[in-house]
């Protein structure tokens, strides 16, 4: 694998072995495990700098703002290298917010494993399940 492109033929990887369908788009290769739609995150200035997002996970109002950032809270205390964050982005002029779920990693030789696509997939899956936990109680 050559280096700019070590992040996504890694998960390209493991997809096609999988059977799991992509798509490339302008920011990265979108994938869909179960009813969950995952982001693997571009960089081209970062060629090993691994992030797997699963977005859109709670949309953000005024009345769950405190709900939400104290569930993301909770995730990023019980969840190693999984981070939940708000995300706020414009629409139509508009601005939203929603909740990510990310999984980051520096890629070395010491990391660099085929299962790693995978354990990042697991890990987001627990991270989001634990969100919903704490959003609904």
């Amino acid at each position: 694998m050559r280096k700019k492109e070590l992040a996504r033929e890694l998960l390209i990887s493991y997809l096609t072995e999988n059977g799991i369908e992509y798509a490339k788009s302008r920011v990265g290769i979108n994938f869909h495990v179960d009813t969950w739609n995952f982001l693997l995150w571009h960089d081209a200035d970062d060629p090993l700098f691994f992030r797997l997002a699963l977005p859109g996970l709670l949309d953000v109002t005024d009345e769950n703002y405190a709900a939400a950032l104290m569930a993301c809270n909770m995730v990023n205390w019980n969840y190693k290298v999984a981070k939940a964050s708000l995300y706020e982005y414009e629409e139509r002029g508009r601005r939203h917010a929603s909740v990510w779920v990310c999984y980051e990693q520096i890629l070395t030789s010491s990391n660099l494993e085929p299962s790693l696509p995978e354990t990042a997939i697991k890990t987001l899956l627990g991270a989001a399940e634990y969100f919903q936990n704490v959003i609904n109680e």
